[in-house]
């Protein structure tokens, strides 16, 4: 018989102050740039007037593990689903809302946000709007760019997503500040595709699998530039191309200041086969690449909302500076963060020590594992590096 893990939402000081509830990360979806423009829909749920709202319908507190994709309906409703079943919060931001950081104003402010998912925008970005995204990732956001091939314009505005996105980073200064050019072409495979060579690399070791294919449909490859952004690697690369190169990479990751960005050129591999009656969809989510682009685009998004804030002698690490998941499918759960824990110890209620074991599970990530215990409440103990000492329950069902 296989347990799950469930984890209660208590965390507090080992010392004795009272536990409090901790507040879900929460991920935004973007639907301001016409997102369902033309045959795309790419977002979560949009079955209210055919237009995304801010929260998806059923409510999410509603989702369980055995939920089905069909329960919201959209494009890409899968993997909002899948990021709830983790422990995550999501949100969209409406055909109506603002693109902003920093204004108090807006409810839906991209500080408010671990990381913010943008699938195929089709609307060019306002200066406005530039800069609020580039001083979202700069303090420490998490930003996922997703484009189609050139030549992809929905909404018949003269603008496609791969412009968009090179337009996004050319306005930046100094220009291109993720190292990331997305290619002005159309690309289609099925089968050869390389994975960069990177054994602790967290989008291809991640809490999610260990992802090594993909399969385009009409998508572009990217191009890295290591003196704009030395820390800009490609993830998984075209067939034939190196795959320690700077051309041909298809997927790619980088840091920017605090923050961290993801890239990807297709839309295809997010689209679960649902969505609007009328459009052409695929399920390119779980049916094609053995399941890859699950594992892949779920990786990526826990890598890009995990925080990236250091604690320093100044200021005491808390539960926001690391997130604690179950895996669903696997006898063990995930600790992710830029702060991790130097010692983690396991009790029952009885305050009986419990033997477990923690390896590294990609850059930033541990995975934990204690096997043999009974169904029943447990505590965790993690001693962080400033030396203060955190608890949370886990319940093993």
């Amino acid at each position: 018989m296989r347990f799950h893990y469930a984890l209660l939402l208590t965390f507090g000081l080992f010392t004795g102050t009272q536990a409090r509830a901790q507040q879900a990360v929460k991920i935004l979806f973007d639907a301001t740039k016409a997102q369902t423009a033309g045959n795309a829909d790419w977002v979560i749920d949009a079955d209210v007037a055919g237009s995304p709202q801010r929260l998806p319908t059923p409510a999410q507190s509603n989702i369980t593990a055995n939920t089905p994709e069909g329960f919201w309906t959209g494009a890409i409703s899968s993997w909002g689903i899948a990021l709830v079943k983790r422990g995550y919060q999501v949100e969209t931001l409406p055909s109506s809302g603002r693109i902003t950081y920093g204004d108090a104003t807006n409810a839906q402010d991209l500080r408010n946000y671990a990381a913010y998912i943008v699938d195929e925008p089709n609307t060019r970005y306002t200066t406005a709007e530039k800069t609020a995204i580039l001083n979202y990732v700069r303090n420490g956001g998490g930003l996922f760019m997703i484009s189609d091939h050139t030549i992809s314009d929905r909404n018949g505005d003269g603008w496609d997503s791969p412009a968009i996105w090179n337009d996004l980073m050319s306005s930046a200064s100094p220009a291109n500040p993720f190292g990331i050019t997305f290619d002005l072409n159309n690309l289609t495979f099925t089968t050869g595709v390389g994975a960069a060579v990177a054994p602790t690399d967290s989008l291809l070791h991640g809490p999610a699998g260990n992802p090594v294919a993909m399969e385009y449909h009409n998508g572009a490859s990217l191009t890295l530039n290591t003196t704009a952004n030395a820390s800009v690697r490609g993830v998984l690369f075209k067939p034939g191309a190196a795959t320690t190169g700077a051309a041909g990479a298809i997927v790619a990751r980088a840091r920017y200041g605090r923050g961290r960005v993801a890239a990807l050129g297709d839309s295809s591999p997010p689209d679960d086969g649902t969505g609007a009656p009328g459009n052409n969809l695929y399920d390119g989510w779980a049916a094609e690449a053995n399941g890859d682009h699950a594992r892949l685009l779920l990786n990526a998004t826990i890598w890009l909302a995990t925080s990236n804030r250091t604690a320093t002698a100044t200021r005491r690490a808390t539960e926001a500076d690391f997130s604690i998941y179950p895996n669903p499918s696997a006898d063990a759960f995930f600790i992710s963060g830029n702060v991790l824990p130097t010692e983690i110890r396991c009790q029952d209620m009885l305050g009986q020590q419990v033997s477990i074991t923690s390896t590294a599970a990609g850059a930033g990530a541990l995975r934990i594992e204690a096997a043999g215990l009974a169904p029943g409440l447990y505590v965790l103990s993690l001693r962080l590096p400033d030396g203060q000492v955190l608890t949370r329950q886990i319940a093993r069902q």
